[in-house]
């Protein structure tokens, strides 16, 4: 069972001093240029109604083709069986599929027409599936409508590219029209187009010019005769992409990237790169060229990834924003966490080579094969590509040996690149011979990264940098509130603090679609017609922007307040686990009561009494049974306990108050009886955990237990030894760096301050020849910690930027709840 450490109190409490002081004198890490880039994966429709202009959700009718060795049953889809490398077991999953026929198409009334999917005489060997429409009644025209992803979002007065396949049967003798159509029908634009030939496969194109504003539009593609048609490819394009790119990307969601000035893009993911297994990778080669010829595939998370957004797009894109390009490729093995296949050492090489013909399509010479492709792709000049991680969050002996193979081989040919593991911090990295960077990754609640914001200072440098690839905070902020984002911010601090080691660092994921989200807590939010950045998305554009050159030495003083337990009952319980108890004493003072079997109201969980014993005999994570006819703040508890079965040790409620919803409990070897810690309830939700202490139990052995519960602390006794005193301490949530700017000549001070309180610091500035009393404040704060941005309100968390007249080299300054605050003073030093 994971605890969680949040604030115990959403009232605002009175202005707290603390001190601040920072000593130029202590000249700390560089930061990296490279520190703040994205991370782009194909996961909650990021790409393909996302970031991708397309508006055609299933242009080319291929949603519905099935992985290869892939089937479905039971509206699942099944991969085929194979061996994962690491348990030696054949994994038993299934994976969610598309339940419609025809995903996002639909006639305009299905009484008149009959639409099909077809493969007879392909337009495109590579994407052959197209869509066969009768038409049995003409009396009124028949359309076969698109609805987008979720809707397209038109503008009044811009145009759209269309682009579509039609082979007509000689029985269809009537015209075709294409038309956008808002939410209730009504027709925004209109082309008419006549049949070029019969029985063969033509083109057509039109510019459609929208005459009124909508998010929930639609394509319809009109036939006005009975007959057959087939159609391939249909295509809509906003004409304004970013830069203006065709097969671009939305101006909009693109432009919010750009903002974050990143100074490396990592693409195409995450577990895409390794698919289910490995006849369901990502396959770079298969996203080149017309968009129309690319197969597209089944994509992790859930749904069909047309490939639009491909390689060759990735790297303009990096182009375009003066960023880095990062490839991950695949070392031929299969999501871990899914099937987790690994193919034959005698097929390595083709997994290598794929990625050094990757890497040449990038950086090669016009004369070479894939520098000659890049070329006749418009674009001889190569590409910026600065990084290489090989594989994607895979370990093990298997993934330790082929990292060994590709860094050497891709080292011989491209030195230049730097060349990123996927291992996390420890010694898992001494299993290869030479790595670059590693890649830990952490997804958490807010509490984890508050309390390990010193997690770099400690660890060993070595001869490789670390790449943070992968952060959030995730776990309990809702879709991503102001407290999320202060942990990060928090987090941020200790990366930039330890430069010398943290190098890089991206967020993730990136983008979601507000109407698919496959990850709980996403940067970006986007629809239709708008783009949402998350408290999170604020704090890293305003790192990105305020980083300095350097650190200096930054120290912040400040108190801790420890709380009351308050008067509560006390009771007995479990997590996931069988347990006994008996002999149970209740001492208050100097007076001791037993406890039978009548003294016990059952909350959750199998309890039953025999011969003195009270047991749990369910797996019910949570169960509880409190004493009755007591409140107490200063007593102790005696009693015998073993856990007969089960993953957990056992716990002690204890201040439980408001029918059990409130309190705390001591949960004694949890954590897969590892340690012992107590939890704070609210609402029935542990909100805090105390510091633990490594502990554990033995299944049926008997154990003698003394509790003392006092007004501020408790302590366990196990067979008279001490286990651990335990204390409701609240650490005041402030963090504190500074870095000075060379080319701005200022110094940068960032200060978190994530208590429900105004925090009035006194800052010292030591070290400095001169300090300007004028400079900038950026302030970003919420009313509350479980505050969020959303579409009804996109900029309830938005920086706020203001002159600022009092600085120098010591001044006060009173730091808005729930805020990330960045000084930038002018100073000399």
């Amino acid at each position: 069972m994971a605890g969680a450490l949040l604030l115990f109190s959403c009232q605002q409490q009175p202005e707290t001093a603390n001190r601040i002081s920072v000593d130029f004198a202590q000249k700390g890490a560089k930061v990296s240029e490279s520190m703040y880039g994205v991370f782009f994966e194909e996961i909650n429709h990021a790409g393909d109604g996302g970031l991708y202009a397309e508006l055609v959700q299933n242009r080319s009718f291929e949603e519905k083709e099935i992985p290869k060795g892939y089937s479905v049953r039971d509206g699942r889809l099944y991969p085929a069986p194979v061996t994962n490398h690491l348990s030696g077991k054949v994994s038993n999953q299934s994976f969610k599929w598309n339940p419609e026929d025809i995903p996002a198409w639909s006639l305009s009334d299905a009484t008149k027409a009959h639409i099909s999917l077809s493969k007879k005489n392909p337009l495109f060997e590579e994407a052959p599936t197209q869509l066969q429409v009768t038409v049995s009644d003409a009396s009124k025209p028949v359309s076969v409508i698109n609805s987008g992803y979720w809707g397209m979002g038109f503008q009044k007065d811009r145009r759209y590219q269309l682009r579509f396949y039609v082979n007509a049967d000689r029985s269809y003798q009537g015209t075709i029209t294409a038309k956008l159509l808002s939410a209730d029908n009504q027709v925004l634009a209109s082309q008419s187009f006549d049949l070029k030939s019969h029985n063969k496969w033509e083109e057509y194109t039109a510019q459609l010019t929208a005459s009124a504003t909508d998010g929930k539009g639609k394509l319809a593609i009109e036939l006005n005769q009975a007959g057959t048609v087939s159609l391939d490819y249909v295509s809509l394009f906003p004409e304004k992409t970013f830069n203006n790119h065709p097969n671009g990307l939305r101006e909009d969601v693109a432009g919010f990237l750009q903002d974050l000035r990143p100074a490396f893009v990592r693409w195409p993911g995450g577990c895409v790169v390794e698919g289910l297994s490995l006849d369901n990778r990502f396959e770079w080669k298969k996203t080149l060229g017309d968009p129309a010829r690319r197969p597209g595939i089944y994509d992790t998370w859930g749904y069909r990834c047309s490939y639009g957004f491909g390689y060759h797009e990735f790297l303009e894109f990096c182009e375009d924003v003066n960023a880095g390009g990062m490839y991950v490729c695949n070392v031929g093995i299969g999501c871990q966490a899914r099937m987790g296949d690994a193919c034959s050492e005698n097929q390595v090489p083709y997994y290598l080579d794929d990625c050094l013909d990757a890497i040449e399509y990038a950086l090669g010479d016009v004369t070479s094969e894939w520098g000659a492709k890049r070329a006749a792709a418009g674009h001889p000049k190569p590409f910026p590509l600065k990084y290489v991680e090989i594989g994607n969050e895979n370990g093990g002996p298997v993934y330790n040996a082929r990292f060994d193979i590709f860094y050497k081989a891709i080292k011989e040919k491209y030195p230049q690149l730097t060349l990123i593991s996927n291992h996390g911090l420890g010694d898992g990295v001494k299993e290869v011979k030479k790595t670059d960077m590693i890649d830990p990754h952490w997804y958490v609640n807010p509490d984890y990264f508050f309390a390990n914001t010193t997690i770099f200072d400690n660890q060993p440098r070595g001869d490789y940098h670390i790449y943070v690839g992968e952060y959030a905070c995730n776990s309990q902020v809702g879709a991503g509130n102001m407290l999320g984002a202060l942990s990060e911010a928090a987090f941020i601090f200790g990366m930039e603090r330890n430069g010398d080691l943290v190098t890089m660092c991206s967020y993730a994921p990136l983008l979601e679609n507000r109407n698919n989200r496959e990850w709980p807590v996403n940067l970006i939010q986007l629809s239709t017609d708008s783009v949402v950045g998350r408290s999170s998305y604020y704090v890293q554009k305003m790192v990105a922007e305020n980083k300095p050159d350097y650190n200096v030495s930054t120290e912040l003083l400040l108190g801790n307040e420890v709380l009351k337990f308050g008067k509560g009952a006390f009771g007995l319980g479990t997590w996931d686990t069988q347990a006994e108890f008996k002999d149970i004493r209740l001492t208050v003072g100097d007076k001791q009561t037993e406890t039978g079997k009548e003294n016990w109201d059952a909350v959750k969980g199998q309890w039953t009494e025999k011969a003195g014993i009270l047991s749990q005999s369910s797996e019910e994570k949570g169960a509880m049974i409190i004493r009755k006819n007591f409140k107490g703040e200063k007593y102790s508890l005696n009693l015998k306990a073993r856990k007969t079965g089960g993953k957990e040790g056992f716990f002690i409620y204890f201040g439980m108050q408001d029918g059990n919803k409130n309190g705390y409990f001591l949960n004694i070897a949890g954590w897969g009886n590892t340690r012992t810690a107590v939890e704070k309830l609210e609402n029935g939700n542990t909100v805090r955990t105390t510091k633990s202490v490594p502990h554990s139990l033995e299944t049926n052995k008997w154990y003698d237990i003394r509790f003392v519960v006092n007004t501020s602390d408790v302590e366990l006794f196990i067979d008279d030894i001490s286990i651990g005193k335990f204390e409701d301490k609240i650490e005041q949530r402030n963090f504190a760096i500074a870095g000075y700017d060379e080319s701005t000549q200022e110094l940068i001070l960032k200060v978190v301050n994530a208590n429900n309180s105004p925090r009035v610091s006194t800052i010292d500035l030591k070290g400095l020849k001169e300090v300007s009393r004028d400079g900038r404040a950026i302030t970003l704060s919420a009313n509350a910690p479980t505050d969020e941005n959303s579409f009804a309100e996109p900029q309830k968390i938005f920086p706020v930027e203001e002159d600022y007249h009092q600085f120098g080299t010591t001044f006060n300054y009173t730091f808005k709840p729930n805020s990330f605050t960045i000084f930038r003073i002018k100073a000399k030093n």
